[in-house]
């Protein structure tokens, strides 16, 4: 039996190490004993395993994209910009009861903040004819709600027409917002998505918006958007209402605006390519959304990327000798 020399025992541990590791051969994410091999140029796709990738690309799904270790895939996204509106909540209705005959009033059944149904009896009102006799006028509650307010003290006269009380139906509220032109005709074309209001001290409520005025308000020149929001815990009348309104809505490929280097006056992303080697990569970016940068060119979906930057990187420097620079580094 042949001796085996130094070198050959030092690369057997290497393989050995890297596949116990979960990397495949030559280092790459991926390999046997992880989630199967990837298939590359002039190799056979195992079954079962996903192809069109560079070989050794990270594999695992996170949000319809692959990603392990430092390593992830640029996929077609929608970013969505908002502009923050606000307003106190209304109910949908409001009702004033009112006065059916000229009298007095003889009774008034509720109070202020009472939660009445409808058809209960909210004052009593008598005729002041001399000499005759008239049944009482009951005024009955229209609607299911809370008694807002009441505009009459008994014994005192009345004149048929009179606010008596006012209902209110807090089953739903709505909020009105004024917007611009330029932001109202971009909020009106959005899809109508649910909604989350915010107070200040960090209540949340779910609504939507359910219109936007055709026409402003001429003495502003601003739009009335309205939101609507259902009755659920911790809704009250009169609370104000931070809400984020979609304005805008641009599907395409982002990346953190912290991984984008600048070199030579470009914008520049290190990237995977298809012989496994980082590559500053020049791309050209459009909008940002928060921390997203939107890319216009230089990335298409499907390649990779590294998700951080570690200073190890190096323009042509193999996969697995970048791989292994990470490991010494840790």
């Amino acid at each position: 039996m042949k001796k085996l020399s130094a070198f050959a025992i030092l690369t057997a541990f290497v393989v050995i190490h890297s596949y116990a590791q979960g990397f495949g051969p030559g280092g790459a994410p991926g390999g046997p004993g992880a989630q199967g091999a990837r298939s590359g140029p002039g190799q056979t796709a195992q079954p079962g395993t996903q192809q069109g990738a560079p070989q050794g690309a990270p594999q695992g799904t996170q949000a319809n994209r692959r990603q392990s270790g430092p390593f992830q895939e640029a996929v077609v996204e929608t970013r969505t910009s908002s502009i923050t509106v606000g307003g106190r909540l209304e109910p949908q209705r409001r009702i004033v009861h009112t006065a059916g005959i000229s009298g007095f009033v003889d009774k008034v059944h509720v109070k202020v903040g009472e939660r009445v149904r409808e058809g209960q009896a909210l004052a009593t009102l008598v005729r002041d004819t001399p000499g005759e006799s008239y049944r009482p006028f009951v005024v009955l509650a229209r609607i299911n709600g809370l008694v807002s307010e009441i505009q009459l003290t008994e014994g005192a006269e009345v004149k048929a027409g009179a606010n008596v009380a006012t209902l209110i139906d807090d089953s739903a509220y709505k909020l009105v917002a004024l917007l611009s032109d330029k932001d109202a005709f971009r909020a009106a074309a959005m899809p109508q998505a649910e909604l989350t209001g915010r107070t200040a001290g960090n209540i949340q409520l779910k609504g939507r918006l359910v219109s936007v005025s055709a026409e402003p308000e001429y003495s502003t020149g601003l739009f009335r958007a309205e939101l609507r929001f259902p009755q659920q815990a911790n809704a009250r009348p009169g609370m104000i209402l931070f809400i984020d309104l979609p304005v805008d809505s641009v599907r395409g490929v982002f990346v953190k605006q912290n991984l984008i280097v600048r070199r030579f006056g470009r914008n520049m992303l290190w990237v995977l390519d298809k012989d496994q080697r980082l590559q500053l990569a020049s791309i050209t970016t459009a909008k940002t959304f928060g921390d997203d940068a939107l890319i216009s060119s230089g990335l298409s979906a499907g390649s990779f990327y590294l998700t951080r930057i570690t200073g190890y990187e190096k323009e042509g420097l193999e996969l697995p000798d970048y791989l292994e620079a990470l490991k010494k580094g840790q």
